[in-house]
Order: C-alpha cells, then sequence, then structure tokens
C-alpha cells in the first residue's frame, strides 16, 4: 500500500473539501444514533449509513481516475485482497454478522463460521506479514465464486480499499511484490468517513477498539448479548484484539 499524505500537507482546497465531507458524514451519522438510540440494530444502521456515505463521496474518484487513465482494477470475484489482515471496529463486526444471519441461509452461515474457526487456528495472534504469507482467506469470501457473501455490510477497510493495477495486487499476493498502488483521494475519503463513525460512536459512550475481523465474528457469534454491552460503555471481544508490535 502506497503511503498518503497528511492531510496538513494538503492545499487547502483539498483540506477545505475533507472537512466538507467530516461535517456531511458527522451530521448523517448523528442522525442515525440520535433515531436509533445505543442500542443493539445500532451497528448494522450505521453500517448501512456509513456505506452510503462513502459511496456518494468516492463516485466522483471514478470517472476522474478513467480520465486520468488510471482506473480503479477491482471487479466482483477478484477477492485477491482478502488475505490481508482487516482491523475492524466493533459496530462493524456486529454489522456483518447482523446481515449475514438475517441474509444468508443457515447452512451458508455454518459454513461461514467453519471457515472462521478454521482461519483463526491458523493466523490468530499472528503480526500482519505473517498471517498474509500464510494466505489465509477471510471466512465470509464465497471459496468458489471468490465473492464477498457480507459485500452489503462490508467493514471499512474492505469497502475503501481500492486498486489501481490488480497485477501488483496478484503479486503481492504470492509474495513477490510489495506495494500496490491506490488512489490517494478514496483513501483519503475513507480515513476521513472511518474516524467520523468513531468519534460519533465514542461519543455516544461505546469504547474505541480494534479487532481481527475473523477473530471477532468468532468472538462476537459466541457473545450475542456483546453489542448491548459495547454501546454501553463495555470492553468486549478482548480476544479478537488486532495485533500490537512488541516495543
Amino acid at each position: 500500500m502506497t503511503e498518503q499524505p497528511k492531510t496538513a500537507d494538503l492545499p487547502e482546497e483539498a483540506q477545505q473539501f475533507l472537512l466538507g465531507v467530516y461535517e456531511r458524514a458527522k451530521a448523517r451519522l448523528e442522525t442515525v444514533i440520535k433515531r436509533h438510540g445505543m442500542r443493539p440494530g445500532l451497528s448494522a444502521a450505521i453500517a448501512e449509513e456509513r456505506i452510503a456515505i462513502l459511496d456518494h463521496e468516492i463516485r466522483p474518484v471514478f470517472p476522474a481516475l478513467e480520465a486520468a487513465g488510471t482506473a480503479v482494477a477491482c471487479a466482483k470475484g477478484c477477492g485477491v485482497c482478502c488475505t490481508l489482515t482487516i482491523d475492524v471496529t466493533p459496530d462493524e463486526a456486529f454489522a456483518l454478522i447482523t446481515y449475514l444471519d438475517r441474509n444468508l441461509p443457515a447452512d451458508t452461515v455454518a459454513a461461514i463460521k467453519a471457515r472462521a474457526v478454521a482461519a483463526d487456528a491458523r493466523g490468530h495472534g499472528l503480526e500482519p506479514l505473517a498471517r498474509h504469507r500464510l494466505r489465509i482467506a477471510c471466512p465470509v469470501q464465497d471459496p468458489v465464486t471468490m465473492a464477498c457473501l457480507g459485500h452489503a455490510a462490508r467493514p471499512t477497510p474492505c469497502h475503501g480499499y481500492l486498486s489501481l493495477d490488480v497485477k501488483r495486487c496478484e503479486a503481492v499476493h504470492a509474495g513477490i511484490g510489495q506495494d500496490v498502488p491506490q488512489p490517494t483521494a478514496a483513501n483519503m475519503l475513507t480515513n476521513v468517513i472511518s474516524h467520523t463513525r468513531s468519534y460519533a460512536l465514542e461519543d455516544g459512550g461505546a469504547p474505541r477498539q480494534s479487532l481481527e475481523l475473523t477473530a471477532a465474528l468468532l468472538a462476537a457469534w459466541a457473545e450475542p448479548d456483546a453489542e448491548r454491552r459495547w454501546l454501553a460503555g463495555e470492553t468486549v471481544l478482548a480476544e479478537a484484539a488486532s495485533y500490537q508490535a512488541e516495543n
């Protein structure tokens, strides 16, 4: 992944644009929280709004990239990036399992859970590069079609990850590359909206946490009351905490 510039280093016009994105996202997300309240089901509602916000804000990026001759290379069924370590917030994990449980057949959900158990057994607690080298696929990815079975409720890192060169993605996946070119504008929009969502939930009393996706799904399925407790201010799913390098 290419290094992204800091907001403070951007031209004033770009900084003002990102401030506008923040303010629009903040207003929409706070409306969802006020309407729903800090109670179970909020995570799914936040996910739906978060995805709608980013889809709207990022839409102008695509024609600009095409006009510049650097079109986004991502396509349905690619799935090359689905062995990357994905760090999520609790609401993203809760929203994803809610979507899977509500929209997929029971046997499909059971298969996802089985893949999650196997993936977690191989990669739990590993640092991201070591985990990537094991080619551990996301359990939500269909192993036949390579499609994401939870696409409509996908976490922010999945939603905002865009590649400009699929061959570079394949090289990184094969362990012979180190960098995937990505559109800077898309990454910055994703970061703004992601942080805005976290701030809004934190203001409501939900503690900020970073979790590894596969472990978080398993932990959330095992603790049906976890969303309620987290929204009430309790730290949850501790066994799924993201990897932290030792100092």
